[in-house]
């Protein structure tokens, strides 16, 4: 189906149905002409001989009309739609002609006005005034060929039916001529508003297409960034444990048993994160769920900043971060006797930066430590190579958690 811009206007419709009705409506005339050659002979009174060298040259005039038609000049729309009238029109002049060389308005010719009217309307795409120009052009000659030429008398029974039955005929062409131009823009316009439809359509189609090939791009880059971050922490520490493999004798085995410790917990990560075991949040939400958890808890007030816009991680660097988040949490809960807690996280200069305050308890810690909570939070920013540190601060503690640049998502 076309688009809508490239859809025609209404008058290229209106164009094209002149170009082939026209020609059409000449050829017909001539057949006509022709065919009532024989009809002719039924007038006695008529001079046949004249009857026949005017249908003769009627057709050869006809002919003519037709072959302008089809010439590159008369398909223009301007001069097509003038030759159209033209053609309606000389049509009716020459019936009338015939009606006065046959007997006048007792010529039962006239009523072929009627169907030159009836047939205009059919073949042609006048608009309402050209084709009432047309037709009463032909009318008006008609009464006057009727009372002049002919000698009618003007209150003659037959010169009335012939004059009302040839307006009737004008009326009922011209309202049949405005109904099918109607139809006409009627379909128009449905083919218009089916075109820009089916243009919607293919753009929506486009657009859906658009957003699953860059969800499979971000997709497959995430992919791409998880053996990164695979290739990165976990290779890295492996160098560092065939280091210490390769000495003669190991006296303290404590670094060992914590790189390796890391790094199977960096390949657990990866593994969840590569089975869709974990449904890593984003860091907002993260941050959302705590605070919610701790308010509905009812003994603190709670104060959330989240970024104007999203921050976006890697899984594996949101996976640490939600685990590290969560044991502060709990440590917090289970040690400090705060009032009050503010949480919140900011991307500047390439680096995130995520803190925790609580109002009561001060503590210092510089990102190191060999047990318990701290130890795992210690591992796991080790882990996405982002550095953990909690200071005093207004009799309080905060907590900060800063990752450097590489792990911000491209």
């Amino acid at each position: 189906m076309a688009s809508a811009e490239d859809l025609p206007n209404f008058e290229g419709d209106i164009e094209r149905a002149l170009q082939l009705g026209a020609p059409v409506a000449a050829a017909l005339v001539v057949f006509a002409h022709l065919f009532f050659i024989g009809a002719d002979l039924g007038f006695p009174e008529a001079d046949f001989g004249q009857l026949l060298r005017y249908r003769l040259a009627v057709s050869v005039l006809f002919m003519l009309l037709c072959g302008l038609c089809l010439t590159r000049w008369g398909k223009k729309y301007r001069n097509i739609r003038i030759l159209s009238m033209v053609i309606v029109c000389l049509c009716a002049v020459s019936v009338s002609n015939l009606t006065t060389m046959t007997g006048g308005s007792k010529s039962p010719y006239w009523t072929m006005i009627i169907l030159t009217y009836f047939g205009g309307t059919l073949l042609l795409r006048l608009s309402v005034l050209e084709a009432g120009i047309a037709y009463l052009a032909a009318y008006l000659y008609h009464i006057a060929n009727m009372l002049f030429i002919a000698g009618d008398k003007v209150h003659s029974s037959e010169f009335f039916t012939n004059a009302f039955g040839v307006v009737l005929a004008l009326f009922v062409s011209l309202t049949g001529n405005w109904y099918i131009r109607r139809l006409m823009q009627s379909e128009y316009e449905t083919r218009k508003a089916l075109a820009e439809a089916n243009e919607k359509l293919q753009h929506s189609i486009t657009e859906l297409q658009y957003k699953r090939q860059q969800e499979q791009l971000r997709y497959l880059q995430n992919r791409l960034e998880l053996a990164n971050d695979l290739h990165d922490s976990v290779g890295a520490k492996l160098s560092q444990i065939n280091v210490i493999s390769e000495k003669e004798k190991i006296e303290d085995t404590r670094q060992l048993r914590a790189l390796a410790a890391s790094v199977l917990e960096n390949v657990r990560n990866f593994a969840h994160i590569l089975k869709g075991e974990e449904q890593v949040a984003s860091l907002a939400r993260q941050l959302e769920g705590i605070s919610e958890s701790l308010k509905s808890l009812g003994r603190y007030e709670v104060s959330l900043v989240l970024p104007q816009q999203e921050i976006r991680l890697s899984e594996i660097a949101l996976l640490n971060i939600d685990r590290i988040l969560s044991e502060w949490t709990a440590n917090v809960i289970r040690h400090a006797q705060a009032s009050a807690l503010a949480l919140g996280a900011r991307e500047k200069g390439g680096h995130v930066t995520i803190w925790f305050f609580q109002n009561n308890t001060p503590l210092a810690w510089r990102g190191v430590a060999e047990r318990g909570g701290l130890k795992s939070i210690a591992m796991r920013a080790q882990n996405i190579n982002a550095r953990v540190r909690a200071r005093p601060f207004k009799n309080g503690t905060l907590f900060v958690l800063r990752l450097k640049s590489q792990l911000v998502a491209a």
